[in-house]
């Protein structure tokens, strides 16, 4: 195939032949190498499918968020506790840069992303509940990520 000079034992120049045994382990390990790549790009890809929002409702009684993998999320608006939005500098699975976090306690709530086709309904059910101030809601989802602001909480 090719020689190789290198420096031999004692310092004496010696020539090393590339053999075919040589091409096919570069072969394989440049091979193993764009196989990883490609099975963590697939990782990544069915992480975000997961986590993507396939169905978003708004209503007068709640808000409920299923995921990609089946994961329900839901927050009835008389039980809501808490209303706090968050700005990312990592865009979510469903593209958006912030999200606003409707809690009903402490470990249970829902997601809702910003920005991608749900605000309008989100505000006019946001608007309903005692002591929201809209000002302050557009203003935490404006700032700079990271940042959480908390803008409106119930009173009691």
């Amino acid at each position: 195939m090719s020689r190789v000079r290198h420096a031999g034992i004692g310092g004496g120049r010696q020539t090393y032949d590339l053999g075919v045994t040589d091409l096919i382990v570069v072969l394989v390990l440049i091979s193993g190498f764009f196989v990883a790549v490609a099975v963590q790009r697939r990782r990544k890809a069915d992480r975000r499918a997961r986590a993507t929002t396939v169905e978003l409702v708004i209503d007068g009684e709640r808000v409920r968020r299923r995921l990609g993998d089946g994961r329900e999320e839901s927050a009835r608006w008389v039980e809501v506790v808490s209303v706090e939005v968050v700005c990312t500098p990592v865009r979510t699975a469903d593209g958006a840069k912030a999200f606003v976090l409707i809690a009903e306690g402490a470990e249970s709530g829902c997601l809702v992303p910003l920005g991608v086709g749900h605000d309008d309904a989100l505000v006019q059910q946001l608007s309903r509940l005692r002591g929201f101030r809209m000002e302050q809601f557009v203003a935490a989802s404006e700032h700079k990520p990271p940042r959480r602001t908390m803008v409106w909480e119930r009173e009691g």
